[in-house]
């Protein structure tokens, strides 16, 4: 898959439905394990690693965030092993539109983002 296929928005607004329903839940998932729930619902085209994966998280945290104030979403996708987002994920969050401080961290994001949606 590519960013500019027509599937791509849809596969966009898939992921974020997951990663929602996660978050209401108060777990994190797996970047295999999303590209696995991604495939089950015919996307199956998402590696977890790099490539389209990258671009996909990104759009997840500016989807209806376009400002990128609100918590970031995509933090709660953790590599298997350290349990941790990426180091592309600390990236993202510096860069605009998102704007993190020096003394931003991922744990401080991921509270954010299980206090938003708990309860939704």
């Amino acid at each position: 898959m590519r960013i500019k296929d027509p599937e791509y928005p849809a596969a966009v607004e898939a992921a974020v439905e997951i990663l929602r329903k996660r978050a209401r839940q108060g777990e994190t998932i797996t970047y295999g394990d999303l590209s696995a729930e991604l495939k089950t619902q015919g996307f199956d085209s998402i590696p977890p690693h790099r490539g389209i994966m990258t671009h996909l998280l990104k759009d997840v945290c500016l989807y209806s965030n376009e400002d990128g104030r609100a918590p970031m979403l995509s933090v709660i996708v953790v590599n298997k092993a350290s349990r941790e987002p990426s180091v592309q994920f600390s990236s993202l969050a510096r860069s605009l539109p998102f704007g993190r401080s020096a003394a931003w961290s991922w744990q401080d994001e991921l509270q954010n983002v299980f206090t938003q949606y708990r309860g939704k």
